[in-house]
């Protein structure tokens, strides 16, 4: 019994992957029209990456870097490879080209056999008749800048976010052609595979594979049609999800057979965001009998999940399996702007980090690219939401034109095939910002939103992915889109805006599906490997350059983040920048963390409208400050692990009520109930002086609000909002134990400037223990320690920049991440300490 693989490209056994052997060129635009014309041409051919990009081979060849100015847009690159092809029984050679950037002209032994024009499109064709024993194979990238110089009808308005208008005829992404905030690496090339096959003797066209749940039963409605290369043949179908199993209709007609039927599943255990449940997979598999032979389909791991979009009356907000939850998370990147791709460890790396902050979603944006199917499956087991933007962006789109709206149909129909049958997939966008830019610019209403956006997307959604929500844009809602109090909104009044944190009390945001971009500081390592030999200051144009911005305006978002960092730790940034950029860069990369936390802090409170947030971004696209809270060599950022806090599926907040004090908020989207208790300390001068404890218990997926003052039972003025004489304290933690007296949660709030005085003379003890390929750090203080930091290479610790009360055990887990040194060494740090301290090993 043969096994055929859906989404995989249909390979057989003896598939022959072209991904070696290749070479690369780079000419002039059009000096040479086909393969014949290179041989006259005295060009330096380099070994090319495939599947790869231009910039890939080039950086491989040490012929170009991210510093480089080389605009791979300017010229034509040719690609070519010689094969010897693999044998088949039927005589059939099926060519696939799994994604070609941009316009590629294809030719295989000088005959010309495919021209393409959308990077998002795979393409396969038969190419047996043209094989010989030797074989050449070869690719020609045009010049898009070519491309673009020529003269198309004028958009209605124009957006800064790329320098060419008329990008908006071609489809390919906006990576690297924004110079905002990417480097310019604009990706050219075979970016995805490219393999000879063979027709199977069965094949599977137009599957459509939808799943939903009513009253615990779950449904698999499935259709596809059935390719034979034998003659026609008694066939039999059965579809296998769940140990249940349903024969399905088979009618043949015109050589083909349409396939068509349900299975129903009850009881069934459903997917959920690893959050709030258990992300149930189950696998299915379509069965195929027939007098010739038999096959399994394989179908892939499905998922039972119902959603539904709340959107009436202003709202915007996910009702999943029946319960409304909260979504948070961040914007995802590329985890490789050269190559566009990513390892597999790279993927799983990136996304368990994700699940260990406590995101639960991630946006995929119409700036970006289609993930990898891998990307996908891994949402699906880590329990990972996907909002999908489809890939178009701010510009005004020409759909009037026949040849994209074919093409952009095409694109859309292929990529939800591909992804119809991963529960991850929780809502499709059709863009990002299209209708907050024409808005913006003034064009009337009507002109906001076109027929790509308002028909033929969600249309082609129902088909072919149904029972997940699709919306035409983000922003989008408001009586002009992005207004933050209706609808889904990108909200940057904290942020961009430089509106007092108190703005995220008043701005009643219901969904931001982009939030919070700050230039955030890295680690040092990163920040040293983003200056190269350069000394670390933030004046120089070298860090300047990788500082992300909005094209045409006059500050950029090192800016946003000192005016944050002048309001919450009372510094004249100027003088501290002159004096001791040291200090400067330790204070700003907490103090996006600060901000993040307390507007989540805000966000997740039970009384606040919000239904979730997306930070901008994930990760950095490449060494230095961006707006990532992960970096571009995959370590988190200190803004990480205040997220990370303030997004555990159990939490303990703190909001500032002013005159009402505190507002102590215990979260628990969990499925088990919290038993335990709540302690609020209230220190001055590194030492407790007050302390309240309270028990409670707060059940599964329910929440908790408490005052700091009914838990003082006196008036302390936490908040300092009276003002009758100094402060009395400098900090107020509140911290969430288990019934055994285990922290699972703990918060800090600074009534004052967030920076401490230095302690004098503190007791610190740092001691670590090796436990398997990990090490166990214990650390504990007599005196309060704010952001506690380590210094630490080829280790990622579980918890950074945490406060530690005196008197308690804080245990750290170290993890391996990339070279593994012989030794352990860390040093501990924290803002209040003068020196750091060596952890001993026991």
């Amino acid at each position: 019994m043969q096994l055929i693989k859906i989404g995989a490209g249909l390979l057989s056994d003896n598939a022959l992957a072209l991904d070696a052997g290749w070479q690369l060129v780079g000419n002039s635009p059009g000096s040479v029209s086909s393969p014949d014309g290179l041989d006259d041409q005295p060009l330096d051919w380099l070994p090319a990456v495939v599947p790869g990009t231009v910039a890939q081979s080039l950086e491989l060849a040490g012929q170009w870097t991210l510093d480089s100015t080389l605009n791979f847009d300017d010229q034509d690159w040719w690609y070519r490879c010689s094969f010897t092809p693999i044998s088949g029984d039927d005589g059939s050679a099926i060519l696939h080209f799994g994604g070609l950037a941009t316009l590629a002209e294809v030719w295989l032994n000088d005959q010309p056999i495919l021209t393409s024009d959308n990077m998002f499109i795979e393409q396969s064709l038969d190419v047996a008749d043209l094989l010989v024993e030797s074989n050449e194979l070869v690719i020609c990238f045009r010049s898009l800048s070519n491309a673009l110089s020529v003269r198309r009808p004028r958009p209605q308005w124009k957006t800064n976010l790329v320098n060419h208008q008329q990008l908006r005829w071609f489809r390919s992404t906006m990576l690297g052609r924004i110079p905002g905030w990417t480097p310019p690496v604009a990706p050219v090339g075979p970016w995805r595979s490219v393999h000879l096959d063979h027709q199977p003797k069965v094949s599977v066209k137009d599957l459509n594979l939808n799943t939903s749940v009513k009253d615990g039963t779950g449904l698999v409605e499935f259709s596809c049609i059935l390719l034979s290369t034998t003659e026609p043949t008694d066939i039999s179908a059965v579809l296998s999800v769940c140990e249940q199993t349903s024969t399905l209709d088979i009618d043949h007609r015109d050589g083909q057979y349409f396939v068509s039927g349900r299975v129903e599943i009850e009881a069934v255990p459903l997917w959920w965001p690893h959050t709030h449940g258990v992300p149930e997979l189950h696998q299915c598999s379509l069965n195929i009998q027939s007098p010739v032979g038999d096959w399994i389909i394989d179908c892939g791991e499905i998922g039972f999940r119902h959603i539904e979009l709340l959107d009436s009356a202003g709202e915007f907000d996910f009702s999943f399996n029946g319960q409304r939850l909260f979504c948070r998370g961040a914007c995802w990147t590329v985890a490789d702007i050269v190559s566009l791709t990513a390892s597999d460890e790279a993927l799983e790396h990136y996304l368990l980090l994700a699940v260990e902050a406590g995101m639960n979603m991630v946006r995929i944006g119409g700036t970006m690219l289609y993930e990898s199917d891998h990307f996908y499956s891994l949402c699906d087991k880590l329990g990972i939401m996907v909002w999908q933007d489809f890939m178009f962006a701010n510009m005004d789109y020409p759909i009037d034109d026949t040849h994209f709206k074919d093409s952009v149909t095409r694109e859309v129909t292929q990529q939800l095939q591909r992804l119809q049958t991963h529960p991850s997939l929780t809502l499709y966008c059709g863009n990002s910002e299209v209708e907050q830019q024409a808005a913006m610019l003034g064009i009337q209403r009507a002109h906001w939103r076109n027929e790509l956006f308002a028909t033929i997307l969600p249309d082609l959604c129902h088909r072919w992915h149904r029972g997940v929500p699709y919306i035409p844009s983000t922003p989008s809602g408001g009586i002009l889109p992005f207004h933050v109090g209706t609808g889904v909104t990108h909200y940057y009044g904290v942020g961009a805006y430089l509106r007092p944190l108190l703005d995220v009390k008043s701005a009643g945001v219901r969904f931001t599906s982009e939030c919070l971009g700050f230039s955030n500081v890295p680690e040092r390592s990163t920040v040293n490997k983003a200056m190269g030999d350069l000394s670390a200051v933030s004046h120089h144009p070298r860090w300047k350059s990788r500082v992300p911005r909005d094209t045409g305006a006059s500050w950029d978002f090192e800016d946003v983040r000192d005016h944050y960092l002048e309001r919450l730790f009372s510094v004249d940034v100027a003088t501290l920048k002159y004096c001791d950029s040291e200090r400067y860069f330790d204070l700003s990369r907490l103090v996006t963390g600060e901000v993040m936390s307390r507007v989540f802090s805000e966000w997740r409170r039970e009384k606040n409208m919000c239904q979730g947030g997306l930070v901008w971004f994930y990760k950095d696209i490449w060494p230095g400050a961006g707006w990532g809270i992960v970096d571009s060599e995959g370590l988190p950022k200190a803004c990480y692990y205040y997220l990370k806090r303030v997004w555990a599926a159990q939490a303990i907040l703190l909001t500032d009520e002013g005159l009402d004090g505190l507002g102590i908020h215990v979260i628990n989207d969990a499925t088990k109930a919290i038993e335990g208790s709540i302690e609020l300390q209230i220190i001055v001068d590194g030492s407790t002086v007050t302390t309240a404890t309270k028990e409670v218990l707060v059940a599964a997926g329910d929440n908790l609000t408490l005052s700091s003052d009914a838990l003082l039972d006196l008036f302390y003025d936490v908040t300092y909002a009276y003002r009758f004489g100094p402060p009395k304290h400098d900090v107020v933690v509140a911290t969430l134990l288990n019934k055994d007296g285990e922290v699972l949660s703990e918060a800090s709030y600074f009534p004052q400037a967030t920076a401490l005085e230095q302690l004098q003379a503190p007791q610190v003890t740092a001691t670590a223990r090796s436990v398997d390929d990990c090490y166990h750090l214990e650390l504990k203080t007599n005196a309060f320690l704010q952001a506690v930091n380590f210094d630490v290479s080829a280790y990622l610790p579980d918890d950074n920049y945490f406060c530690l009360v005196p008197g308690r055990t804080k245990t750290v887990v170290f993890k391996p991440h990339g070279e593994k040194l012989k030794k352990f060494r860390c040093y501990v740090d924290a803002l209040n300490l003068k020196h750091s301290i060596k952890v001993v090993i026991t």
